[in-house]
């Protein structure tokens, strides 16, 4: 390897050291917060965890504002307009000038617990939990669809368990507003996604198809993979192609549970991972009252 590709490389290394806002500069500027942290860095997005004199413990998340500006206000007037106890509170919100530019930051609730991704690195998790987590996540999904809301990103990353054994749904960034104009090009190919969760239709970007099922296929993939600990859209694919092609033609494997309501819990993750939208569940209601039954029945607490 030659001086030019090292120099490229080191310079590469300056930038994202540059592009990273540091806690002592943050705790200069947010006087209020203690015990600043760095929890994850992706694209615009920088997010921390912290204490708040008043609200307690916090994540503060600062983004670019470049062109996820729309969008970012977009998760605001979401979370806000989603009335559910399962959603972190957004405490306050502004503008900043920073190191690496213009940001919007805001400060939620951080909520206490783990990621699901993060559960099932130790294998399933037992019956009550996912059934728990279907029954939880669809109470929240009903207050999204009363507001005219798609979240379009469910999945195990960003539901989070408590220390209660609640289930809390997070991250608003793709939500989709029905009532407000979308803000991927209409000319795109294919959608915002995580792909193997998203439905073909919001895979390739078929607006006009994209409703509150295009949440219920995801809960559906999400269900499945919490009851296995597997994700066969996505495991062992070599690439987001072969993800998509899994996800438009292949039907997930049977879904083997023992239980006596597990009849019930198989069709339930099969209809709702329906490649039609049309074969899905019509409304969130309908999901939600299946997984009530079950869990009823099973004699789950809620």
């Amino acid at each position: 390897m030659g001086l030019a590709w090292c120099l490229h490389r080191i310079w590469i290394i300056i930038l994202n050291q540059q592009m990273q806002l540091t806690a002592a500069w943050l705790q200069q500027h947010f006087p209020d917060l203690a015990g600043i942290r760095p929890l994850s860095q992706g694209g615009q997005k920088q997010v921390f965890e912290a204490r708040h004199v008043d609200d307690g413990d916090v994540v503060l998340k600062l983004i670019g504002t470049g062109q996820d500006l729309e969008r970012t206000m977009r998760e605001l007037l979401a979370a806000s307009q989603v009335k559910s106890p399962r959603i972190p509170e957004i405490h306050d919100h502004g503008t900043i000038a920073t190191p690496i530019g213009d940001c919007l930051w805001f400060r939620e609730r951080r909520v206490p617990g783990a990621p699901v991704n993060e559960l099932l690195i130790n294998g399933p998790l037992t019956k009550e939990r996912y059934l728990r987590l279907g029954l939880h996540i669809l109470e929240t999904l009903l207050a999204a669809e009363t507001a005219d809301i798609v979240h379009r990103d469910i999945k195990p990353q960003n539901i989070i368990l408590d220390p209660g054994e609640d289930f809390w749904l997070i991250d608003f960034g793709l939500a989709r507003h029905l009532g407000l104009e979308s803000l991927t090009e209409t000319a795109a190919v294919f959608g915002n996604v995580t792909w193997g969760y998203a439905p073909p239709e919001q895979c390739r970007n078929i607006k006009q198809d994209i409703d509150h099922r295009a949440d219920l296929f995801a809960l559906g993939v999400t269900l499945y993979e919490c009851a296995t600990a597997t994700q066969p859209f996505r495991d062992g694919a070599r690439d987001a192609l072969e993800v998509l092609t899994r996800v438009e033609k292949m039907q997930l494997p049977p879904l083997s549970v023992n239980f006596a309501e597990a009849k019930s819990f198989v069709d339930l993750v099969g209809a709702l991972t329906q490649k039609r939208r049309d074969h899905r569940p019509p409304t969130i209601q309908y999901a939600y009252d299946w997984v009530s039954e079950i869990c009823r029945l099973e004699g789950c607490s809620w």
